[in-house]
Parts: structure tokens; C-alpha cells; sequence
């Protein structure tokens, strides 16, 4: 089967998209909603748009603990 995908939604990384049998996008024709990444990879299949968005933020809220905890690890000096 043939899918097509629509944007939704875009935040940070990723994107939420839905899913369709034709390439033209119809709201009425969505069988289901995908969470992709940055490259394009589906990670996650969800049924309802609600549940996409909860995904993808939870996502983006681990990036962003990832990146402010790097941030806060500093290089230890060498003494001399």
C-alpha cells in the first residue's frame, strides 16, 4: 500500500504528519498519523492527532533535557 504524508505539525526535530492513501491531502481520508524525525524516519504510528503531538513533545523535551545537561558538564582543567 501506497501512503502519502501531509504536515501537521513541526517543532524542533521533529515533524507530525498524516497519513493517506491519495496525494492530495482530505481530512476526511487520514487513516492515521506519524511522528518523523528530522531525516524523515517514521518513529511512531498513532491513531489520533492528540497522541501524535503528546509523542513528539515528549521528544522535544528530551532533546532539550539532553542539551542543557551537556551544557552544564564542563571540562576539568588540567593543574600544573
Amino acid at each position: 500500500m501506497l501512503e502519502f504524508s501531509h504536515p501537521i505539525f513541526i517543532k524542533g526535530r521533529y515533524r507530525v504528519v498524516a497519513l493517506t492513501e491519495d496525494q492530495h491531502y482530505d481530512e476526511d481520508k487520514i487513516m492515521a498519523y506519524a511522528v518523523l524525525n528530522s531525516a524523515g524516519a517514521k518513529l511512531r504510528n498513532e491513531l489520533s492527532l492528540d497522541d501524535a503531538k503528546s509523542w513528539m513533545e515528549k521528544l522535544v523535551e528530551e532533546d532539550n533535557l539532553d542539551v542543557s545537561t551537556q551544557a552544564q558538564i564542563k571540562p576539568k582543567r588540567m593543574r600544573r
